[in-house]
């Protein structure tokens, strides 16, 4: 937890950096490509460094997994987490990228209604619209054609299942476990795979502007891996999950800064629907934690 914030704020700040690491890090791999790799080699070659950050820094005493780490909730979460990726990029090839990443901006309302039903976390009809404005928000920024959806939309829903699917696996690690190898065993596994897929799509020649981009890459993945982590196990996952969200926000700073990619009114009007109903969740919240508790109220 943040010094000086509660449970809920530091989940919402953690929560965002993850965002926003994450949607630079694709900015990044996507310059890669330009640079003629394939994506599954840079995903790979971006792996590899992950994979040596997080075994030197998990190296120490403090940070190392013990055998009794090795529960099941973090062996699903690892599993969840290459099964989503192996479906996403699956389909991602053969779907439009608004279609594949609004299907995916499911997530956050799943994460809330999950949270209501098997944490008994306190979940109003407010906090619920505040979700489904923010989701409205992605709509407009990405604006989906219906008719250009297909059967392998399913593996962009499947891909969500197994997001919500992790969240909640690592919500269930013991807390004694330390972030960085839960991030190390990821890495590992999603690299493997990465390296298996890229071996069969072909290589293309590496260039010294490829190297770097990709280990800018490396190093805002490695951020992300931490935060989500961070970001599942502090505070209500129902009040973090909206803040998901500004991953579309932080995709068009992206394209503005990177790729000339210029928003018109319906996008920016998006992204105002996105950050106000994140804002709103968190003063919601942060309302409800200051206000005092009821005295004198008598029971049934």
């Amino acid at each position: 937890m943040i010094a000086g914030l509660t449970p809920n704020a530091s989940g919402v700040i953690y929560m965002t950096l993850w965002s926003l690491a994450y949607v630079v890090n694709d900015g990044l791999v996507r310059l890669a490509t330009e640079e003629g790799l394939d994506v599954y080699q840079v995903l790979f070659l971006r792996g590899c460094g992950m994979v040596a950050i997080f075994a030197a820094w998990s190296a120490s005493g403090t940070r190392r997994l013990r055998r009794r780490h090795l529960t099941a909730p973090l062996v699903t979460r690892v599993a969840a987490e290459v099964v989503s990726t192996a479906c996403f990029f699956a389909a991602l090839v053969r779907l439009e990228f608004a279609n594949a990443q609004t299907i995916l901006m499911l997530v956050p309302f799943a994460v809330t209604l999950v949270a209501a039903v098997t944490l008994g976390e306190q979940v109003d009809r407010v906090r619920y619209a505040l979700v489904a404005v923010g989701f409205a928000g992605v709509v407009a920024v990405a604006r989906p054609v219906p008719s250009q959806f297909s059967a392998w939309s399913l593996m962009v829903v499947a891909a969500a299942a197994g997001l919500v699917v992790r969240e909640f696996a690592t919500r269930r690690v013991e807390a004694s476990t330390p972030p960085v190898p839960i991030a190390l065993l990821t890495a590992v596994a999603i690299t493997s795979m990465m390296g298996v897929i890229s071996a069969i799509a072909g290589w293309g020649a590496v260039t010294a502007r490829a190297i770097v981009i990709m280990a800018l890459a490396c190093l805002c993945l490695v951020a992300g891996y931490v935060f989500v982590i961070q970001a599942a196990r502090i505070g209500d996952l129902s009040v973090s999950a909206p803040f998901r969200y500004t991953t579309v926000v932080g995709a068009v700073a992206v394209g503005i800064v990177m790729f000339d990619e210029v928003p018109d009114a319906l996008t920016i009007a998006g992204c105002t629907l996105i950050v106000g109903a994140g804002v709103a969740s968190a003063r919601r919240d942060a309302s409800a934690a200051s206000r005092p508790p009821r005295h004198g109220v008598a029971a049934d």
